[in-house]
């Protein structure tokens, strides 16, 4: 897997918790569980990507 390829992986996934957080948004007014693991995963996604991006810099 190149890293052109593992960025898109991660993007992909960053979009789809993104559509989860929203659908748990639409459909409770109260936040469960399943709303703080994708947040989390959300906020790890992220940081990755950041990370790669970093690294990047440094090719």
């Amino acid at each position: 897997m190149t890293l052109d390829e593992l960025k898109a992986e991660i993007s992909e996934r960053i979009e789809s918790e993104q559509e989860k957080m929203n659908g748990f948004n639409d459909s409770k007014s109260r936040k469960d569980k399943h709303y703080y693991i994708s947040e989390g995963m959300l906020i790890a996604f992220q940081i990755v990507a950041d990370y790669l991006d970093d690294l990047e810099v440094l090719e």
